[in-house]
């Protein structure tokens, strides 16, 4: 089996591994060794036929099947901006093949279920957390996407100017809701 974005070479000893020895072999496309196979260092998915030869002149042939796992695909989804809220739900792609996970490479953060891609995050980090979606499907390398959660930290304004010119014209505490019960002194 390989990934379908790669090759495989049918003369590697292992292939072979177990014939009568002193063969020489060839490499065809066909059961009766009509159509040479031009690549066997560089197979690609299909069935492929080994010639084997004795010094004699007697031969036997035997099919080769190449199978190919599908390339992956990752999207873990946009990039997140949240006001001192230290979870969220994710929105990655559902992999139309392989499995995904979830895991964090920088900051913090739990997850509700590390394989559900609309998975919820929790105890993220103030500042930036870099979360992975890796999708792997068999034999193939994984597919990686990364989002970015940034948490803003909570803002309390010191300055209104309630003059309508589009400038601190209102009081507002972006994350306040995150804080339970909060008393607000205005002097």
């Amino acid at each position: 089996t390989i990934c379908s974005t790669s090759t495989t070479d049918l003369t590697r000893p292992e292939i072979t591994a177990g014939s009568d020895q002193n063969l020489t072999f060839t490499y065809w496309q066909d059961a009766a060794a009509t159509t040479e196979y031009s690549t066997p260092t560089a197979a690609t998915e299909g069935t492929w036929y080994i010639k084997g030869t004795s010094t004699a002149g007697y031969y036997t042939i035997k099919p080769v099947v190449v199978t190919a796992d599908q390339m992956p695909v990752a999207n873990a989804g946009p990039d997140l901006v949240l006001e001192y809220v230290f979870g969220t739900k994710l929105d990655a792609d559902i992999p139309l093949i392989g499995t995904g996970m979830w895991s964090v490479t920088s900051g913090k953060g739990s997850f509700s279920d590390a394989e559900d891609p609309k998975a919820t995050v929790t105890g993220l980090s103030l500042n930036e957390n870099i979360v992975l979606w890796s999708v792997t499907n068999g034999v193939c390398p994984p597919a990686l996407d990364y989002i970015t959660i940034t948490v803003n930290d909570l803002v309390i304004p010191t300055l209104i100017t309630p003059n309508l010119d589009g400038r601190n014209d209102y009081l507002v505490l972006q994350g306040l809701e995150t804080l339970g019960k909060t008393e607000l002194g205005i002097f």
